[in-house]
């Protein structure tokens, strides 16, 4: 399961993720994170037996949690498949398809944003 949690500034420096991990035996692979004294926000993959339960245990001390199904829109109206976002994704989640076209796997996508910056049309937002 791949999930959003944003924080609010009273909790940050709290073990809960951690407590989850131990709890729960489930693992996490941070994709994305942006953390500060004044509250943040993280892409996580979560995985094992009581994913349900630990996203239950995680959003019951105060952490705010999003299932996520896409992390990038890429609009279809203002993309010219130039193929510039292709070289820059770490994760090979943008590629050219055999028609030439530009596609996305969100499920390989980890929120980098190093394919928004490089597309002149401006075409591919990072969906939060």
């Amino acid at each position: 399961m791949r999930v959003w949690f944003k924080f609010s500034p009273d909790i940050v420096n709290k073990a809960i993720i951690s407590d989850a991990m131990r709890k729960f035996n489930i693992s996490f692979n941070i994709l994305r994170a942006d953390i500060t004294p004044k509250g943040g926000k993280m892409l996580i993959e979560i995985d094992g037996e009581h994913v349900n339960e630990s996203v239950e245990y995680i959003e019951s001390r105060g952490i705010h949690v999003d299932p996520v199904k896409k992390v990038l829109k890429r609009d279809d109206e203002k993309c010219v498949d130039c193929g510039a976002c292709v070289s820059l994704c770490p994760v090979k989640a943008i590629c050219i398809e055999e028609d030439w076209s530009v596609g996305i796997d969100n499920d390989l996508c980890i929120g980098c944003g190093f394919c928004t910056g490089s597309c002149p049309m401006k075409a591919i937002t990072i969906i939060e």
